[in-house]
C-alpha cells in the first residue's frame, strides 16, 4: 500500500483535514501581514527641508515664505531636497540678495505627522538621493524569500516538515519583534530579509502537510485556503495601521501573534507529516498519525491495510534532464514566466495601492486583499469546469488589459477626475492575479512528471521570488519617470505570459505523468491511453 492509498480510508475532506488546514493557515495570516507590512512601516508622509534657524527656534515672528527659501521646480511645485542659501537666524527670516541663486542640498527635513506619527519614511530619512531604500528593504524581503525556499525547502526534506516550520516561526517571531526596535536602516533591512527567508520556511511546509491527507477532489479548496489567509493578513495589517500610527508599535503588534502558534510544536496541536516520516523510515510514527486521523474523521482502517503500508519508491531525476525533451523544455519555461510574472504584478500592485490616486491608504490595502475572494471563487467554480490552461490564460489577460487601462486613463485625464476608475481597474487586476496564483501553484505540480515535480516547483518558486525581488524596484520607475509607468508594466507583461499560457497542454482530469517519456507526450493524442497502458503493465508486474 502507498500513502496515497490510504487516504481515501480517511475520507474526503473530513473533520482531521480540516481542523489541520485551519491551524495551518493561521500562521499564514501572520506571513501576509508581515509581507506588506512596509506598505504601512515606511508609509510616505509629506515633507520639506528643515530650515536652521527657524525650525529650531520656538519664538518665531511671522510665517515661512516658501517662496524665499525654496527653490521653484519645473511642474511648479517647491524643492523639497534643496534649499536657497538663505541667512535665517532665531527664528527670522532675512530676504535673499539680489541676484542670488545658491542653493545647498538638504539634510535634515521636517515631515508631516497628521496621518502617520512616525514612519520608517521620516526616521531613516527615506527622501531625496535617499528614497530608493523604501523599495530595497521591500526587495530584501523578497530575496529573503528566494533564499528561504532554496535552503528550508531542502532542510525540510531532511529533518522534516513540522520541525523546519517551527524553526522558521521562531526566526519570524525573533525577527519581527527586533524590527520594532530597529535603530537604523542596515539593522532594519537585515531583520526584513530575515522575515522573507521565515515567510518561505513558514508557508511551503504548511501549505505541504495542509494538502498531504486531502483527496484529489477535495485540493483544489485545500490548496486555496492557505492564499485566503494571506489575503485576510492584508485586511489586519491595514486594521492594526488604522488603529496603531506608530510604526514601531504596528510592527510588533503583527508579531506576537506568532508567539500563540510555537504550541505548534507539540504532537496533539500538529502531529506533522506522516508521508515524511513513512518516507524517511519512521514508519510507526506515519501510522500513529493515520490513525489518529481515522479516528477524528470516525473512520475505520483495517489493521492489515496499515500493515502493508510501504514507502513510495523513490526514482527521481534532476529537474535539469527536461531540457533534452523539446516539448518539456518549452513547457517548462512557460511555466517559469507565468511565476514570474504573477509574482511581480501580484507584490506590484500589493505595495502600491498607497500611491493610488484620491484613495485611502488603509481602505486601499483592505480591498487589495478583499477583491482576491473573487478570484479565488473564480478558480473554484471554473477551474475543474473548463479546465486549467483557459483560466489560466483568462486570468492573465483580464489582469493586462485592467493594469494597462489603469495606467492609461491618468495619462488621458490628467485632472484626476476618474481617480475612482483608475482604483477599480486596479483592483480588477489584483483580483486575476490572486485566482492566477491559485492556478500556477496547480499547473507546476500537474503538468510534469513525478521524477522532477519537486525540482519544478522549486525553480517555479525561484522564478516568482525573482520577480517579487523586480516588484518595488518597478514601482520605483514611476517616481523617476511617469506614475503611470508602472502600471503600464504590470498590464503588458501578464498579456504575454497569457498568450503563451495557451500553449500547455491541459490538465485537468488527466493522469499526470511519472517519467521523463510520458512527460514528453503529455498533452498528445493517445497519451491518457498510452499512461493507462503502462500502469497496467506496472500493476500486473507488482
Amino acid at each position: 500500500m502507498r500513502f496515497e492509498d490510504i487516504i481515501p480510508y480517511l475520507g474526503d475532506f473530513g473533520k482531521f483535514q480540516k481542523i489541520q488546514l485551519f491551524l495551518l493557515c493561521l500562521p499564514i495570516w501572520v506571513t501576509g501581514m508581515h509581507a506588506l507590512a512596509m506598505t504601512f512601516l515606511a508609509a510616505s508622509q509629506e515633507y520639506r527641508c528643515f530650515v536652521p534657524g527657524w525650525d529650531d527656534y520656538s519664538n518665531k515672528t511671522g510665517s515661512l515664505n516658501y517662496s524665499l527659501i525654496f527653490p521653484t521646480g519645473e511642474d511648479g511645485q517647491y524643492d523639497r531636497c534643496n534649499i536657497y542659501a538663505v541667512n535665517v537666524t532665531r527664528g527670522v527670516w532675512y530676504t535673499i540678495p539680489d541676484n542670488t541663486t545658491a542653493t545647498e542640498q538638504c539634510n535634515q527635513w521636517v515631515y508631516d505627522t497628521s496621518q502617520y506619527k512616525t514612519s520608517v519614511f521620516s526616521q531613516f530619512n527615506m527622501v531625496c538621493s535617499r528614497k530608493f531604500m523604501n523599495n530595497l528593504a521591500q526587495s530584501m524581503y523578497m530575496a529573503g524569500m528566494l533564499v528561504g525556499a532554496v535552503v528550508f525547502g531542502d532542510l525540510s526534506d531532511r529533518f522534516g516538515r513540522k520541525r523546519l516550520m517551527f524553526i522558521s516561526q521562531i526566526i519570524q517571531v525573533m525577527s519581527g519583534i527586533g524590527l520594532a526596535f530597529a535603530p537604523e536602516y542596515i539593522t532594519f533591512t537585515i531583520l526584513r530579509f530575515m522575515l522573507g527567508a521565515a515567510h518561505s520556511g513558514v508557508f511551503l511546509p504548511a501549505f505541504v502537510i495542509g494538502m498531504e491527507f486531502v483527496t484529489p477532489k477535495g485540493r483544489t479548496m485545500a490548496g486555496i485556503c492557505p492564499h485566503i489567509a494571506f489575503a485576510i493578513g492584508y485586511c489586519t495589517l491595514a486594521l492594526s495601521a488604522y488603529l496603531i500610527p506608530y510604526w514601531n508599535w504596528v510592527a510588533f503588534v503583527i508579531a506576537v501573534p506568532d508567539l500563540l502558534f510555537l504550541i505548534y510544536y507539540w504532537d496533539k496541536i500538529i502531529p506533522g507529516s506522516a508521508r515524511w516520516h513513512l518516507q524517511n523510515g519512521h514508519k510507526e510514527k506515519s501510522k500513529d498519525i493515520i490513525k489518529r486521523a481515522a479516528k477524528v474523521n470516525n473512520k475505520q482502517i483495517p489493521a492489515k491495510v496499515l500493515d502493508e503500508l510501504e514507502p513510495d519508491v523513490k526514482h527521481n531525476a534532476h529537474v535539469l534532464a527536461m531540457m533534452r525533451y523539446p516539448r518539456m523544455r518549452v513547457r517548462g519555461f512557460i511555466i517559469f514566466y507565468n511565476w514570474f510574472t504573477v509574482s511581480l504584478v501580484y507584490y506590484g500592485l500589493s505595495l502600491s495601492t498607497s500611491k493610488l490616486p484620491g484613495g485611502n491608504d488603509y481602505l486601499n490595502l483592505s480591498l487589495s486583499g478583499i477583491v482576491e475572494f473573487p478570484g479565488f471563487l473564480f478558480c473554484i467554480l471554473l477551474m475543474d469546469r473548463l479546465g486549467r490552461r483557459p483560466c489560466l490564460c483568462m486570468s492573465m489577460i483580464f489582469c493586462g488589459v485592467a493594469c494597462i487601462g489603469a495606467g492609461v486613463i491618468p495619462i488621458l485625464s490628467p485632472g484626476g477626475g476618474l481617480d475612482w476608475l483608475v482604483i477599480t481597474l486596479s483592483m480588477i487586476g489584483k483580483a486575476f492575479t490572486g485566482s492566477a496564483f491559485v492556478l500556477v501553484y496547480n499547473y507546476s505540480a500537474e503538468a510534469f512528471p513525478t521524477v522532477i515535480r519537486n525540482g519544478v516547483v522549486g525553480v517555479s518558486s525561484m522564478f516568482a521570488r525573482v520577480g517579487g525581488i523586480l516588484a518595488p524596484l518597478v514601482n520605483l520607475m514611476g517616481d523617476y519617470t511617469h506614475s503611470s509607468v508602472p502600471q503600464i508594466i504590470f498590464g503588458i507583461i501578464p498579456l504575454i505570459a497569457g498568450g503563451l499560457a495557451l500553449l500547455l497542454p491541459e490538465t485537468n482530469n488527466v493522469p499526470m505523468p511519472e517519467n521523463l517519456e510520458q512527460g514528453e507526450q503529455f498533452g498528445l493524442p493517445g497519451f491518457y491511453d498510452q499512461i493507462t497502458i503502462d500502469r497496467s503493465k506496472y500493476e500486473q508486474l507488482k
